[in-house]
């Protein structure tokens, strides 16, 4: 995999000079060198940081590949709140002044991304709840024998193939996966085929504690309150009848992050919404974290019917209300399967994103009608079979032994209260 990223890299230096751009491909590369000394350089500094700290017994530190208040740790976070644990709460954001959904109570502090103080936090947290990479993949820091790391993952019955041995990008991301593998303490799963997928990427041999996903919660009775309350809000926010549909378009990013691939109709997509149906509908759309800092200019769907939410921190709270699904080859849409609700895929490049990153499963397996162009998912939405869906639905779910039943906070939050020494506070 390195051989292929160096080969690809040097391929790049003959067209440079025809196009007279040697000088420029070589100074990329010298500050990418230097760009790599820093970090050299920070990470030694960290590991005698570390080497310096004492572990907090009662700390605790989430920190999410979005920088957010957001997936499982958000709901592992409330529901800690909610019991009143006895522990010291730590977020990072990339922004102190505007942190987003994080609920500014006295025991919850945050802390910058990156900066002295959050590596100062992190070699001293006696638990550190991640949802993707332990910190991020550039910036790294060491983790003592009695500190605890505890993945929680940002997916669970995703199509997406993650290994080394598909995922050919690049080199950061893997490496950094890698060393989150061996560092992680426990991995929080919920279903049989996660735990497989974790085996075969980067935690080979990490105990794995199926208590389900904090994050599905949502989908369940057990926030039934919680739900009703975020529509209403969302509803107040956008100025919107209370009667209003919702269907969520949400792909996930291409790493040439080719955005002639998401050329959804939106017109179409609401008309024929409200013909099967009824009803008055919205189309909320919401791109890829990765494709944050582009989506402005490059997005082509834009209507009267169109919102755009790529900027709302957690999908989850979306999900837990909106109508209907749509993606590509996003994991969300296997945990919006939870609620029963319709989804849908559109996916133009099958076989391109296939060869780019590969599936686990074909699209064709899974509940979801599955289309390639504006017509066919049309089609798709006009003959949607909901008796044939909802049994899919089931046979997917137990076929992949998935156990979310609306209580994995609970579980979750006994078990960081266990690791911390502290009573239990149900």
């Amino acid at each position: 995999m390195v051989f292929n990223v160096i080969k690809r890299k040097c391929r790049r230096i003959y067209p440079a000079a025809v196009e007279g751009k040697f000088f420029h491909r070589i100074g990329v590369a010298w500050k990418q060198f230097a760009a790599w000394t820093d970090r050299r350089i920070g990470y030694g500094n960290r590991k005698i940081l570390s080497r310096h700290a004492a572990t907090v017994p009662d700390r605790i530190l989430f920190i999410t590949f979005q920088h957010a208040y957001a997936c499982n740790p958000a709901y592992i976070c409330d529901e800690l709140l909610r019991r009143k644990s006895p522990v010291d709460i730590w977020w990072a954001v990339d922004n102190l002044l505007d942190p987003g959904e994080i609920p500014l109570r006295k025991n919850v502090h945050l802390v910058k991304i990156n900066s002295f103080e959050y590596f100062e936090t992190a070699v001293s947290a006696k638990v550190i709840v991640i949802n993707s990479l332990l910190g991020d993949k550039f910036y790294p820091f060491p983790v003592r024998k009695d500190q605890i790391v505890i993945e929680t993952w940002h997916g669970s019955l995703g199509i997406k193939r993650f290994d080394p041995a598909h995922y050919n990008t690049n080199v950061s991301w893997p490496e950094a996966a890698a060393r989150t593998g061996k560092l992680t303490t426990y991995c929080i799963s919920d279903s049989t085929f996660e735990e497989g997928v974790y085996r075969e990427s980067f935690w080979k041999d990490t105990p794995i504690l199926r208590l389900g996903h904090a994050r599905n919660d949502v989908f369940f009775d057990t926030f039934a309150k919680k739900r009703k309350k975020w529509k209403e809000q969302f509803l107040t926010d956008y100025v919107l009848p209370e009667d209003t549909k919702f269907a969520l378009y949400a792909p996930t990013f291409r790493d040439s992050h080719n955005f002639a691939v998401y050329d959804l109709s939106a017109a179409r997509i609401v008309a024929a919404l409200h013909k099967r149906f009824g009803g008055e509908w919205k189309l909320l759309l919401r791109y890829h974290d990765n494709d944050k800092k582009t989506e402005k200019k490059r997005n082509r769907i834009d209507s009267r019917d169109v919102i755009d939410v790529t900027s709302v921190p957690d999908i989850q709270q979306m999900l837990s209300f909106v109508d209907v699904g749509i993606t590509d080859y996003s994991s969300w849409i296997y945990d919006f399967m939870l609620s029963r609700r319709p989804g849908f895929i559109y996916a133009k490049d099958i076989e391109m994103y296939n060869d780019e990153r590969g599936f686990y499963f074909k699209l064709e397996s899974t509940p979801f009608p599955v289309a390639r162009n504006n017509d066919e998912i049309e089609k798709n939405i006009l003959g949607f079979n909901e008796t044939k869906y909802l049994a899919d639905t089931e046979k997917f779910l137990a076929a992949r032994g998935c156990i979310d039943d609306g209580h994995s906070s609970e579980r979750i939050a006994d078990k960081v209260e266990e690791l911390m020494g502290v009573a239990k506070t149900k």
